[in-house]
């Protein structure tokens, strides 16, 4: 079968670009576009989904990702509740504890126990049943309504908390295999603890990528981005997956993170990016390079991938992308690849 593919879209730029990217990557056959939740540095996502959910047909429509420190779940709820009309049923409400959104008012990420807490409230708001949230009864009537729940995680009791209780785990901890099956162990951990399998558990994986005839070049593209994974899977996943030279590249990028240029290819961190951390964290190459290396992440058994089109002009890489790599990559058959 068929691997799935999905655009990341960062709102750095203009919000009608932003819509621009979604009506394209459906006319390229991206099966859903995950637009990232941080105020401050960004536009809003909401107002692009709902654009979109106008504007397009098939898309899936994601949060990549939204918060809960900034956002009250009932506000979450109406949000996602409002979302799954307009679009039809395309809506996937993408969660997570909060990184550049949090740190750039001066706040903590979410704790895990909340979270969990607050994705009940939320499911329990949009099936329209009155839950009890910091000592009031609320409800949201009107809404009926099931939006999947993919949390998005990358360290180990995040991981095992969405294999419990999520629809999906949306999880980054870059391309190499041997990560990507750290991640998959922990999700099915904590999926056992539920009393279900991995194959319950939609499983999707960001990876920046980008996709060129020249591999240099195609990594210049996503030093932005590749920059947020890199900090992302240095923070939170266990020291003992990494050699200790990919470990030192990490740390010596990590301590010079600037919040502020989250994202950025003209960010200084962006330039301490090192071949080791490039071929650990991204799939920055050439089409054939990229067919091998997500078929291979494939056969792992990941039901869609992820890849944020950070780079100044997206268009090109996302239809060489399209056109080059997304027909040529198979999963595996076996659905027990996975487990």
């Amino acid at each position: 079968m068929s691997a799935t593919f999905h655009l990341g879209i960062l709102p750095n730029r203009p919000m009608q670009d932003c819509i621009e990217m979604g009506r394209i990557s459906e006319a390229l056959g991206y099966a859903g576009v995950w637009v990232a939740d941080s105020h401050s540095i960004m536009r809003d996502a909401y107002s692009i989904l709902s654009v979109l959910a106008a504007q397009t047909s098939k898309l899936l429509l994601a949060t990549g990702v939204t918060l809960t420190v900034t956002r009250h779940p009932a506000v979450l709820a109406n949000s996602w509740a409002s979302l799954q009309e307009l679009s039809g049923g395309r809506a996937i409400c993408g969660i997570g504890v909060g990184e550049s959104a949090v740190h750039n008012l001066g706040l903590q990420p979410e704790r895990l126990a909340a979270l969990e807490h607050k994705i009940g409230v939320i499911r329990a708001l949009l099936r329209g049943d009155s839950v009890e949230y910091e000592g009031h009864a609320i409800q949201m009537p009107w809404s009926g309504q099931s939006v999947p729940i993919v949390m998005a995680s990358s360290g180990p009791k995040s991981l095992q908390l969405a294999g419990r209780i999520a629809d999906g785990v949306l999880f980054q901890v870059g391309s190499d295999p041997r990560l990507v099956q750290y991640a998959l162990d922990h999700i099915g951990a904590g999926a056992a603890q539920a009393g279900r399998s991995l194959a319950d558990v939609k499983l999707y994986m960001r990876v920046a990528t980008a996709v060129d005839a020249d591999r240099d070049k195609a990594r210049r593209e996503i030093k932005g981005y590749a920059s947020i994974a890199a900090g992302t899977v240095f923070a939170t996943v266990p020291r003992e997956y990494f050699g200790d030279e990919l470990h030192a590249d990490l740390a010596r990028m990590k301590a010079a993170y600037d919040y502020a240029a989250h994202g950025s290819n003209q960010s200084a961190h962006s330039d301490l990016l090192t071949d080791r951390i490039f071929d650990a964290i991204a799939v920055a190459c050439t089409p054939a390079e990229a067919i091998e290396r997500f078929s291979a992440l494939a056969q792992l058994g990941i039901d869609g991938f992820v890849w944020p089109a950070g780079m100044p002009d997206p268009y090109p890489y996302m239809e060489t992308f399209a056109r080059e790599v997304m027909p040529h990559v198979t999963a595996s058959s076996d659905p027990s690849a996975s487990s």
